[in-house]
């Protein structure tokens, strides 16, 4: 039975998944993508049951023709329904691990990537986050969704083809439950959104940011974890992304192909990880919602864990020099 623990030292809540097993990535080396894709449409070894799909009109499920497709994880992290545990004593903490858990396959090519794909279609598969996050999100006793993106093995990409995951728990995981807390805090003292008041300060001395459109914006943040750690985030304020606006996604999806296709140049297809960060309460004055992508450039040594501290041995002001050198090379290339 999946459980999580809090960690009596710190605020963290672990995930212990044991009936979820090893996935091929896990130790050792991960064998060669097979030829033809789990996740492709002609695939007779499809990874789990469709939930949803955007596909032509008068088509069914299991038709092929499918865009953008939801599938059952296979390697579930969480029970699909309320389990009654033993919530522990004081020092020692758990609740059962319940939630939903789906892949969410973008494209039917397996060929295909975030920075190859038509704008249309990527603000489709866009559409279809916000429709799966807000629809995971109404689903009693979830207090978080989170939508990730592995991008090679080295960053837990498991298939050799486009895809997301969404997991929605009952807990707030660790980074958005601080960014929470900091927010409204700073939202207490300020009277405004610590995200905006950040950004403003960012477009205006235009130092760290790689680019922006009349939507978005993409920085590099003042205290980078990683090197080329990169930052999406609205101009105006919005904390969940279920109410983003649909005539502000096709800019977000021209804004993040770019930044992509950037660091693939910069940084020569390095593999990385995309993730959401958003709450699941719409209308929060001090929370704001947006994406970081981070290139797995370095790994985390002992230093790291003893200390807390994210070494990283790239100015996030170089970073953007270099981003924005590629993405100047992509207009000429244009």
């Amino acid at each position: 039975m999946p459980l999580f623990r809090k960690d009596p030292f710190g605020r963290a809540w672990v995930l212990l998944s044991p009936e979820r097993g090893l996935e091929p990535s896990a130790f050792g080396s991960v064998p060669s993508a097979p030829e033809r894709s789990p996740l492709s449409p002609e695939s007779k070894d499809r990874v789990g049951p469709e939930i949803a799909a955007v596909r032509p009109a008068g088509s069914h499920s299991g038709d092929a023709g499918w865009r953008i497709m939801a599938l059952a994880h296979p390697a579930q992290l969480v029970s699909s329904r309320p389990t009654e545990v033993d919530a522990g004593v004081e020092l020692f903490q758990q609740a059962a691990a319940y939630g939903h858990h789906e892949i969410i396959v973008e494209h039917p090519d397996a060929r295909q990537r975030l920075e190859t794909m038509p704008v249309e279609h990527l603000t489709e598969v866009l559409r279809f986050y916000r429709e799966r996050i807000a629809l995971a999100a109404a689903r009693p006793g979830i207090a978080h969704v989170q939508l990730t993106r592995n991008v090679g093995r080295a960053a837990g990409a498991v298939y050799d083809h486009p895809y997301a995951q969404l997991l929605a728990v009952p807990v707030t995981n660790r980074w958005v439950e601080e960014e929470v807390a900091v927010a409204a805090a700073h939202h207490a003292a300020h009277g405004r959104c610590l995200f905006c008041h950040v950004l403003e300060r960012e477009i205006a001395a235009r130092e760290r940011v790689v680019t922006q459109n009349d939507a978005y914006v993409a920085i590099a943040p003042f205290a980078s974890k990683t090197p080329f750690e990169t930052w999406i985030l609205p101009r105006h304020h919005g904390s969940s992304f279920a109410t983003v606006a649909s005539n502000t996604l096709p800019a977000l999806a021209e804004l993040l192909r770019a930044v992509v296709r950037a660091i693939n140049d910069a940084l020569d297809y390095p593999p990385y990880n995309l993730m959401l960060h958003t709450v699941v309460e719409e209308g929060r004055p001090d929370y704001h919602w947006h994406l970081e992508l981070l290139p797995r450039l370095t790994n985390q040594a002992g230093f790291d864990w003893g200390t807390g501290f994210f070494v990283n041995p790239t100015l996030p002001e170089d970073a953007v020099r270099f981003l924005r050198e590629a993405l100047a090379m992509q207009e000429v290339r244009a």
